[in-house]
């Protein structure tokens, strides 16, 4: 009796399951001070194997690699410095 009342209790939540109708969250409430954002930046692709930029053709990518490096606290000098395997983007 007990396992036939569990069977008729799981089929009627089924059943009410069927009938719910789905919304979105975003149709019901609306949020201040959300718009879309425009976003800008640069940033470095490593591990090019020898393909990346030149640093005669784009002197901007040894700027930038040196930027982040003396933010991370690394300091090198130009002649340590020759990457071939990192391009800006």
């Amino acid at each position: 009796m007990t396992r036939l009342f569990g069977i008729l209790f799981t089929l009627l939540l089924f059943a009410g399951a069927a009938n719910a109708n789905s919304i979105r969250i975003k149709d019901l409430v609306e949020f201040d001070g959300v718009r879309g954002n425009d976003l800008v930046g640069y940033g470095l692709v490593v591990g090019l194997n020898g393909t990346g930029d030149g640093l005669r053709n784009a002197p901007f990518t040894e700027d930038i690699m040196s930027n982040i490096l003396e933010r991370l606290g690394v300091n090198i000098t130009g002649e340590q410095f020759r990457p071939k395997n990192v391009a800006a983007v």
